[in-house]
């Protein structure tokens, strides 16, 4: 799949890296492919809340985990942090640690952060 890699931190679980605009159709507003929908809209939550955080406004729920180790829904919440000098947002989730890096979310649509009108392409 175009836009995801994988790396084996230490500990020896795998890592989402993904530049979330190789996931998205031409005019950056939804998934390219039908198949990347529900990963398109959790990866959308992740940056909103980061962005929201980052531009000071208060936020109740952290977005959940999506991920069904053994085939049952994951019960985590989602560790979010964005680092402001390399623009990356980091996620792991505070039950089965599953964890990753977006980046290319600046300007798009779910990034609500005092630089959004700055859209780059």
């Amino acid at each position: 799949m175009v836009g995801i890699t994988f790396l084996q931190p230490s500990r020896g679980t795998s890592m989402w890296v993904i530049n979330i605009r190789h996931w998205l159709n031409e005019s950056f507003t939804g998934p390219g492919l039908p198949q990347l929908k529900f990963k398109v809209q959790k990866l959308g939550e992740i940056i909103t809340y980061a962005t929201a955080i980052e531009a000071g406004i208060p936020v109740d729920v952290r977005p959940q985990c999506w991920r069904k180790p053994q085939r049952k829904p994951c019960a985590g919440e989602l560790e979010i942090s964005l680092n402001p000098d390399t623009k990356q947002i980091h996620w792991q989730c505070t039950e089965c640690r599953d964890e990753g890096v977006v980046t290319g979310w600046s300007g798009l649509m779910w990034d609500i952060s005092a630089s959004s009108s700055e859209i780059l392409h």
